[in-house]
């Protein structure tokens, strides 16, 4: 029983220090424990409320938020607000859509800044400030850079994922069609802060015949390449 209570701390320690969603082959890699181990584990763990499956891997559960400290309801961003407001302004300016600056925290995106008119497009989140990662194109962004699914965790949609994943990695852009709205698309791009890191996403959400998804994707870029420049300053 010793023996059993230290894996199980072990296992539980990692996923308390992961920033984003630990796959089987990540534990497994951390623990030095066998994957069968682990694997028996992590199920008895998710069955308790302990741990829990996320898309891209395991996430402390609810039961063990009290134990192992709160989850943080938003990413800590170091960035102060000078550096990418006036680059968010300026390009709702430019393109009248909606933008944000979002972080990612386990396997949600939070979105901490938010600029639109009275005409902003319908993308079904209303001023929900945190949402699925997989289901954003920030989030998109944010995990492709955070994490990789191991294609030996036996899940074809881990498999599917982590293409889409790495397509994103390799144009440093997503797009992302809002669910709610056929019409409404989605375009994010990567800030990279000082230590050469990925810290946010910037995201343009727009609905209007006359914003391309081009132009979209161009405007996007530049903002995050703008505040990725003014983080390299910072400090």
């Amino acid at each position: 029983m010793t023996g059993v209570v230290r894996r199980v701390g072990v296992i539980l320690a990692e996923l308390a220090e992961a920033a984003a969603p630990l796959s089987l082959a990540e534990l497994t890699c951390r623990t030095g424990l066998p994957k069968t181990t682990v694997h028996r584990l992590l199920a008895s763990l998710c069955s308790t409320g302990l741990v829990r499956r996320a898309d891209l891997g395991y996430l402390l559960g609810p039961a063990a938020s009290p134990a192992c400290g709160p989850v943080p309801d938003r990413a800590p961003l170091t960035l102060p607000r000078r550096c990418f407001l006036p680059h968010l302004v300026e390009l709702y300016e430019k393109t009248h859509q909606m933008v944000s600056l979002c972080v990612l925290v386990g396997d949600e995106v939070v979105c901490i800044e938010r600029i639109y008119g009275h005409d902003r497009a319908d993308d079904g989140a209303g001023d929900v400030d945190r949402a699925p990662a997989g289901h954003t194109a920030a989030g998109r962004v944010l995990l492709a850079f955070a994490v990789a699914v191991r294609p030996d965790d036996g899940a074809a949609s881990g498999a599917g994922l982590e293409r889409c994943l790495a397509g994103i990695r390799r144009r440093r852009v997503a797009v992302h069609t809002a669910a709610c709205n056929a019409g409404v698309i989605c375009a994010a791009a990567p800030v990279v802060g000082r230590a050469g890191r990925v810290v946010a996403a910037v995201e343009i959400t727009g609905g209007s015949p006359a914003m391309g998804v081009t132009a979209m994707v161009n405007q996007v870029r530049r903002t995050a390449l703008a505040i990725s420049a003014a983080a390299r300053c910072f400090g």
